[in-house]
């Protein structure tokens, strides 16, 4: 499983609480409408733009992780190859060697993977807080008693939902973008 599949779903249910929060109690009766957020995420341009940035980012990573890792191949052969002719000092050196690579690849991989986590779970949640407007609107407009995410652990069964899903998309397109925030300085100096 790739690193943005993972990320996406740990990052679905958060947004989804942060949109649509819980319905009260007494809201017993009434109409209740659902939204598909991944797909709304997946379908807008913002979130169409968050995501191929990060594909691009994760490419370009992985890129450089790969030829760390083969470099480590290489590394890793050639002590097999060689260990027969070395000292045990020398063998308990190569083999310390590669061990420190090793770790500082694995400790980069985990680094980023972080890094990624965090800048799509900032794009979800700023798509997210815009939807929850959008909802807001359509949800009073049809005056609907709440409005759940359709894919939510939570959700098992609701009868005959308003699938307000194509109108948030719509009505989020509507919305006029807004200017990406210039990336400071200590942003620029860690990648």
């Amino acid at each position: 499983m790739n690193v943005v599949t993972t990320i996406r779903r740990s990052t679905w249910s958060m947004a989804a609480f942060l949109v649509l929060g819980a319905v009260p109690a007494r809201a017993q009766a009434g109409k209740f409408g659902v939204v598909d957020m991944q797909q709304v995420i997946l379908t807008v341009e913002e979130g169409k733009a968050a995501r191929a940035a990060l594909e691009k980012e994760i490419k370009a990573k992985e890129t450089e992780l790969g030829k760390q890792k083969e470099e480590l191949d290489k590394m890793n052969g050639e002590w097999k190859n060689q260990a027969a002719l070395l000292s045990e000092d020398a063998r308990m050196k190569k083999q310390a060697e590669f061990q420190e690579k090793f770790m500082t690849l694995r400790n980069a991989e985990m680094e980023f993977q972080a890094n990624i986590k965090r800048k799509e779970q900032k794009a979800t949640q700023a798509i997210a807080m815009k939807v929850a407007q959008v909802v807001d609107q359509l949800a009073r407009k049809r005056t609907l008693t709440g409005v759940f995410e359709a894919n939510s652990a939570g959700l098992l069964y609701l009868d005959s939902p308003v699938d307000l899903t194509q109108d948030v998309i719509t009505e989020y397109a509507k919305r006029p973008p807004e200017k990406a925030p210039e990336a400071k300085a200590d942003d620029k100096k860690k990648h």
